[in-house]
């Protein structure tokens, strides 16, 4: 099982409508899939804006890929001194190119 971590500036969308939320930057863990498993991938994210908590989004990289997933907003959600909100994120689904548009 290999883990892959990437980081970036990408684009947070509302899945239902497919507008553009906001710029984020990214951290993301990708674990490759085996016989067993299926491939996984997750993260983190920092915005200038506040994420509601329910949804489902699109998430684009910067590299082209996008896919699918949730975000997991905690009640008490951090906010450095930029004004940038910290979210975590888990993948749902593919994450490929030109997915999801």
């Amino acid at each position: 099982m290999a883990l892959h971590y990437s980081s970036g500036i990408g684009n947070l969308y509302d899945k239902e409508i497919n507008k553009p939320i906001s710029r984020i930057n990214y951290q993301l863990i990708e674990i490759d899939p085996t016989k067993y498993t299926k491939k996984k991938w997750w993260g983190e994210f920092y915005s200038s804006k506040i994420i509601k908590k329910s949804g489902v989004y699109r998430i684009e990289l910067e590299d082209g890929k996008s896919g699918d997933c949730v975000i997991c907003v905690k009640d008490d959600f951090t906010q450095d001194k930029a004004s940038q909100f910290h979210y975590h994120f888990n993948g749902r689904g593919k994450l490929g190119r030109g997915y999801g548009k």
